[in-house]
């Protein structure tokens, strides 16, 4: 084919090889789509619905683009076609980072639920690049092919490649450039790449519009009106501290994705969450059934750090130790959370479950605190039957798992969940309710189950709540004391297990995600 041919018909050449072309577009748009979770997670969280929306989505845009492609190439494409599908794919993955907040807020106005939200987005965000960089292979195809005695070699070739570059994509995006770059960098970094494929390949008749494509890049990446969204992105979270005067001076926010995890007081003895109340009368009743001697504890997650530095202060001679997955959420905490580095909490960052199978020693712990869970975000492995009787292999022989759980009255087939794999493993079992009046409640309230080898002795545990509301939390506590107090009697613990349609959650069987889909209503 003659340079001066404008029509890419089955034998002709591009100026870059047509398996570079492929291996091009196949890595971009895997990239991307690693990437695409971590756009949605801070504005609609992330969980299995997320990565059904995004996985979905990029699939039908592959799918459609595929057979547009084929379309395409059956009539004919010039190298400027081929060119312009490279930069306008370009422009719309950089566009889709600028787009992704105020895209999130009119969902947010529409008010549709969550997995509806999820496609929704995904549809606007990414179906489009997906449809224009699916279009390559088939083009690339129709152009490869000299004569039908080579189809098979010429197909089987190309879509390996296709399959290598996607695999490829997959493991630069996950182990690297994800945990080493921010998402912005990424995309301004594909956006450069898939604009420069389309100058070359559709030289000079692309100039002006290459030319163009750039300098929207550039004024985007400018564009100093959209403020910083995250404070730091880690392989796990996109994180951000946010400061709010009160009266005690600054408290801050900790919010992990689009969830707030912790309200960090500048005082450690003023505790944020009313479960948190909950865990400080727990650590009470622990510390004056062990006759003064000093608390083992294990935190599931570190969050703000808020439990933890609380017991710093108030038990001195505890041993404090977090199982936070995430480096960079300790990080924030030893930056802007007041966390010490040189105190007595000693962090592993490593996944729990983890941890306490590849706890060689055998370390046993009084007490073991969940703090890991949250209504729309809950690492399913840490909820089974199994994970339950690997805690209770790390308990001392008096200790208690802790652990707080979010559903609403009018549901409860999560906590009912809870407490049906909890029975399974643990002897004895209690509800704090941290609400007298918590079967009035209709709406998304925040209980602890509290696993045990031994009874709680409820008048003991009255004692521990009020030393704890009178000697160790400063005021204003986040529940009253009356409420702290109040554990569910054993017909409601019946009732509960057996009237909410609950599971026994297993490795093999744990659909955390449908159990809290009920949940999103509420949220969105």
């Amino acid at each position: 084919m003659k340079e001066t041919d404008k029509t890419m018909k089955p034998g002709a050449r591009l100026i870059l090889p047509a398996l570079v072309l492929v291996f091009i577009s196949g890595f971009c748009l895997m990239v991307i789509e690693l990437v695409a979770s971590r756009i949605v997670a801070p504005y609609l969280g992330s969980s299995l619905y997320t990565w059904t929306g995004v996985i979905g989505v990029v699939l039908a845009g592959i799918a459609v683009g595929n057979y547009t492609g084929g379309i395409v190439a059956e009539r004919g494409v010039t190298k400027k076609t081929v060119g312009l599908i490279f930069i306008l794919a370009g422009f719309v993955a950089i566009l889709a980072f600028y787009m992704s907040r105020p895209l999130a807020d009119v969902i947010r106005d529409m008010q549709p639920q969550l997995p509806v939200a999820i496609i929704l987005f995904s549809v606007v965000e990414f179906f489009p690049v997906s449809f224009l960089l699916s279009n390559i292979t088939p083009i690339v195809i129709a152009a490869s092919l000299d004569s039908l005695q080579k189809t098979g070699t010429t197909v089987g070739r190309i879509y390996a490649v296709s399959s290598l570059a996607s695999i490829l994509g997959t493991f630069a995006a996950g182990y690297v450039l994800i945990p080493m770059l921010g998402v912005k960098t990424i995309m301004l970094m594909i956006a450069a790449v898939l604009i420069l494929t389309g100058v070359v390949v559709g030289r000079p008749q692309t100039t002006k519009v290459s030319v163009a494509a750039l300098l929207m890049v550039l004024l985007l990446d400018a564009a100093l009106f959209l403020p910083k969204f995250c404070d730091a992105e880690t392989r796990y979270f996109c994180l951000r501290i946010t400061p709010v005067k009160a009266a005690e001076g600054i408290v801050r926010y900790l919010r992990l994705d689009c969830l707030v995890h912790s309200k960090v007081s500048p005082e450690p003895r003023r505790l944020g969450y009313d479960y948190e109340s909950a865990y400080a009368v727990v650590t009470e009743y622990l510390q004056e059934q062990m006759a003064s001697q000093p608390i083992r504890a294990m935190f599931i997650g570190g969050g703000g750090y808020v439990m933890p530095r609380y017991m710093e202060e108030v038990y001195p001679d505890s041993q404090l130790t977090v199982a936070e997955i995430d480096p960079g959420v300790t990080e924030m905490n030893i930056k802007y959370l007041g966390l010490n580095p040189q105190g007595r909490i000693r962090t592993v960052n490593e996944d729990a479950r983890q941890f306490l199978m590849s706890d060689a020693d055998g370390q046993t712990y009084d007490i073991v605190f969940g703090d890991a869970y949250n209504d729309i975000a809950i690492p399913f492995h840490l909820t089974t039957k199994e994970f339950f009787q690997l805690v209770r292999d790390h308990l001392s022989p008096g200790g208690i798992y802790a652990l707080n759980i979010i559903d609403a009255n009018n549901l409860g087939r999560l906590w009912s969940s809870f407490m049906r794999t909890a029975v399974e493993v643990f002897p004895h079992i209690e509800m704090a309710t941290l609400d007298t009046e918590w079967q009035k409640n209709p709406w998304r309230t925040t209980f602890v189950l509290l696993a045990s080898n031994e009874p709680i002795d409820r008048a003991k545990w009255q004692a521990a709540a009020e030393k704890a509301y009178t000697d160790r939390l400063l005021p204003p506590a986040p529940v009253p004391v009356e409420d702290a107090i109040y554990l569910m009697s054993d017909q409601e613990k019946e009732e509960m297990m057996n009237g909410r349609r609950g599971l026994v959650l297993t490795d093999n069987y744990v659909p955390v995600d449908s159990l809290t889909t009920p949940l999103f209503r509420d949220i969105y």
